[in-house]
Formats: C-alpha cells, structure tokens, sequence
C-alpha cells in the first residue's frame, strides 16, 4: 500500500514538472508572438524629427541632419553608396526577414518606388544576422523587389543612430538631410505624403 502511494505520489510529482515546463514553453511562445506582430502603440506610432547627434554622433553645426554616407552590398554583389542617389527623394528602410510588420511594408515600398522611381530610390537594408544566407531566398520567396536589397550591420544600424527596431524608415530629401524618422510600420500614403513635400 505504501508502494503504491509512493508509486502514485511520485507519477504525480513528474507530470507537474512536465506541465510547468510545457506552461513556461508556452508563455516564451506568446511572448514572442506579441513582439513580433504586435508592436507597442509608442513604436509604431513614432515620428521623429532627426537631429545629427541621434545619427552620427558628432556635432555637424553646418550640415545639422545630414544623413551619414554609408556604402554596402546588394543581393546582386554590387557595392550601393547613399551619396550615388544625390538629388533625388531617398528612403531607407532597415528591415529583417523575420519581423511581420516589414513584409507588410515590402510590398507598399514596390509600389512607391515602382511609382515615384524617376525621383525617388528605396533602400531596403536587411539587419539580419546572415543577410547573404537568408534575403535572397526571402526575396525569392515573395516574388522580387524593385528596389535594391542592402546588406547592413551593427556598423550601419549605429551611423543612424542605433535602430533598435525595425522597421525603421527615414526619408531623406534630394540634398542629403534627415527629413524624418519613423519607427514601426507606415502606410503608403504617410510614406507619399512625405515624397510629395519634397518633391
């Protein structure tokens, strides 16, 4: 009889743990689902006006938000420079392969680009860990992009100020300055309103 308490005592024991472990697991999985898909308000709702020192770091007195030149590799193997797009509307969006709210960018970026393309270039730069190993096949997968696909880093997210989420878009006028910063998913007619000012 004491056995079989024992026996009874301990199975119970044992299907505890495993339902911890299994509501812990589950939690972990909801927690990373809500930061995935469901940004807080303040992050997607977040409009900047860019000064130098949230970008570069240094004070420039005479060139106070002029974005910071940067030169990086496209899907193609082509080494892409900011200033080659000077005198045109620039839009540089940091992005991943993972984050739900830029694949629901990517394609109303096409669209504006596929519009606005005699004045306007999209630069699209993937944040993610192995960009070379993983936006191809993600590029592949959702049908192309017109616009070129950059391969970023640590080095770049920090010349613009440390992104810390993506998306993160700024728009850039035809002489090179900040113009403004947004952080979290923006509709296309926020994006157009913002390339007819400064067109």
């Amino acid at each position: 009889m004491k056995n079989n308490i024992k026996n009874d005592l301990s199975f119970i024991s044992k299907n505890l743990n495993q339902i911890k472990i299994i509501t812990f697991g589950i939690l972990l999985i909801i927690i990373f689902v809500i930061f995935l898909f469901i940004p807080g308000k303040n992050y997607t709702s977040s409009t900047k006006e860019v000064d130098n020192s949230n970008l570069s770091g240094k004070n420039n007195m005479s060139n106070e938000n002029l974005a910071p030149n940067f030169t990086l590799l496209d899907t193609d193997g082509n080494n892409i420079s900011l200033s080659d797009y000077k005198g045109k509307v620039v839009i540089i969006n940091f992005w991943t392969t993972w984050c739900g709210p830029c694949r629901y960018e990517i394609p109303d970026l096409v669209q504006l680009y596929e519009e606005y393309n005699k004045d306007l270039i999209v630069l699209g730069i993937s944040l993610d860990y192995d960009g070379p190993s993983v936006v191809p096949q993600f590029e592949e997968r959702i049908g192309g992009v017109n616009y070129p696909l950059l391969y970023g880093d640590n080095n770049i997210s920090n010349l613009y100020g440390g992104v810390t989420g993506v998306p993160t878009t700024f728009i850039i006028d035809r002489n090179m300055q900040v113009f403004k910063k947004y952080l979290g998913y923006r509709s296309p007619d926020v994006i157009e309103q913002d390339i007819n000012e400064l067109l």
